[in-house]
């Protein structure tokens, strides 16, 4: 259970939320809703203790689990998928130490041995007791419905693409036995079915769940209470998302007529207070309507302002040779983990090459290659004329925590600071260029990512999941700004219905790399990504 009191939400020296008050009790399902930058992010890592209100206290009671918007980077490198998923309830440990020692067993002198099988089986003494054999199949029966294959399931963390390490780490969290959980855009790298088997959990889960999430079917599918941030303050609506988007237009019309009837009789009263200033027998009256006016100036219903637009736009740059990428017999192995093998792929200059595939089927691997990022195993990339590549990267990591917005374009481009501020106000930026990275929300760091790539006037974009944590209205203005890039675009993305607007010209299927042209019936393959 969560009791959220009189909260002040802050990032850097911005106020973003101030007041907030709810609770998040056992069965209910709280979507918090609201644009890029609105404090949705600091607000759930305040809720889970991660971070700490300015103002206000958050009281906590039972387990509560928290999947942050990031992946997490603090692991260890050498767990499997499924131990990392088995600490949830502290016995991955106890049965890595259990193979460690049965591979020790195999070489051991006699007397060794001994030593080991008495360390064996108390090992598994202790993993028998806390339930290990029955928790690794229900562990495993998590990792199914996220979509996390058998063989994913063996492989090293940190040789998983960030999509991969998302489901290991939401499996994990869900395996564990939490009273509340905190869900911070939890369909982020999930295809159509792992979204459907989250769907059923949630709600079934008997415990509180509060979620960030752009995914608006899940929304409207599995939220009983919506809290609408912005404005710098949260809104509560009973009901499902669909309720909350009729709900808030008629409160907001309601408001309107309210402040409409509030200014009208302002004016009649300020009217009155001329006529009556100029005739020194009225001039009580006149002064008390002023302070009639004043207390109702001080009382006006507040009505939102209009939502600010995002204008992306993407330089029409200088055009490439006929051949801006060529990759010859990649192939790309972490340890034993091939990842793939034979990749041949040729790019057109105006291509809009979109790369397909399952998770951990190496669609990013594919894509830092080409852009330079990492080094193929076997095989090569050659660059073509006059090529400029853009690259942004589903994990953010050019983006440094400690660096400011202005400096992080200062890195990419030597136009004045006036334009580079200009240019951070299209992304809706202009007003964070002082702070510091790591206190963007997830969204904003998308934009601060994508702003980086307008002022490089890149002719060649490798773009990898770039709507992920974006709100409807960036992703609809990014999209528009990439239909009329003139330049070369490779995709990696889960969302199919951006792919089927953008029309890509063609696919590569991973990993076995076959490409073909794009059509239509290739978008729920997208969808599985």
């Amino acid at each position: 259970m969560l009791l959220v009191r009189n909260v002040t939400v802050t990032a850097g020296a911005r106020t973003l939320l101030t007041d907030v008050s709810f609770t998040v009790q056992p069965g209910d399902k709280i979507g918090l809703v609201g644009p890029n930058g609105a404090g949705k992010t600091t607000l759930m890592r305040i809720l889970a203790g991660t971070g700490q209100p300015v103002v206000g206290s958050v009281a906590r009671s039972g387990a509560i689990g928290y999947l942050a918007q990031d992946v997490d980077v603090d692991v260890d490198g050498g767990q499997t998928a499924l131990e990392r998923i088995l600490t949830a309830r502290q016995i991955g440990d106890i049965e890595r130490q259990m193979e460690e020692t049965r591979v020790a067993m195999e070489g051991a002198s006699d007397v060794e041995r001994d030593k080991l099988i008495h360390r064996f089986s108390r090992l598994d003494d202790e993993f028998s007791a806390r339930g290990g054999y029955v928790a690794k199949a229900e562990a495993k029966r998590f990792a199914s419905g996220l979509g996390i294959a058998t063989d994913e399931l063996d492989q090293r963390v940190a040789t998983m693409s960030g999509g991969q390490r998302r489901r290991v780490d939401l499996a994990r969290l869900l395996f564990a036995e939490t009273d509340t959980l905190i869900l911070d855009e939890p369909t982020n790298h999930l295809d159509l079915d792992a979204k459907e088997w989250l769907v059923r959990y949630l709600s079934d889960y008997p415990g509180g769940v509060l979620l960030v999430s752009h995914d608006l079917p899940l929304l409207d599918s599995s939220i009983t209470t919506v809290l609408a941030a912005g404005d710098g303050s949260i809104e509560p609506y009973r009901g499902n998302f669909s309720f909350y988007l009729a709900d808030r237009e008629r409160r907001h019309e309601q408001r309107l007529k309210e402040r409409k009837h509030q200014d009208a009789e302002i004016a009649r009263l300020e009217a009155g207070i001329q006529r009556f200033k100029a005739k020194a027998s009225m001039a009580n009256t006149a002064k008390s309507w002023e302070t009639r006016v004043e207390r109702m100036r001080s009382s006006l219903v507040d009505v939102a302002r209009e939502v600010r637009e995002i204008n992306v736009s993407f330089p029409q740059p200088v055009p490439s040779g006929k051949i801006p990428l060529r990759g010859t017999d990649l192939a790309k192995a972490y340890g034993q983990n091939v990842v793939f093998v034979d990749i041949d792929i040729v790019v057109d200059r105006g291509d809009r090459l979109v790369i397909m595939g399952l998770n951990g089927a190496g669609k990013t691997t594919l894509l830092r290659i080409l852009a330079g990022v990492e080094t193929p195993d076997l095989g090569e990339v050659e660059i073509g004329y006059q090529v400029s590549v853009g690259y942004y990267a589903q994990e953010h990591e050019d983006i440094h925590p400690t660096t400011t917005v202005l400096a992080h374009m200062r890195q990419v481009s030597g136009l004045p600071d006036r334009e580079l501020r200009a240019i951070l106000g299209l992304f809706l930026l202009a007003d964070k260029v002082e702070q510091e990275a790591g206190t963007l929300s997830g969204g904003e760091r998308t934009k601060l990512a994508l702003a980086r790539i307008v002022v490089g006037r890149h002719n060649v974009l490798l773009l990898d999941e770039p709507t992920n944590n974006l709100d409807p209205q960036a992703k609809a203005a990014l999209l528009f700004a990439l239909q009329r890039y003139e330049g070369t675009v490779i995709l990696v993305s889960h969302d199919a219905e951006f792919v089927s607007e953008l029309e890509p010209t063609r696919a590569i299927v991973m990993p076995e790399g076959d490409a073909d042209y794009f059509d239509d019936s290739m978008l729920e393959l997208v969808s599985l990504a």
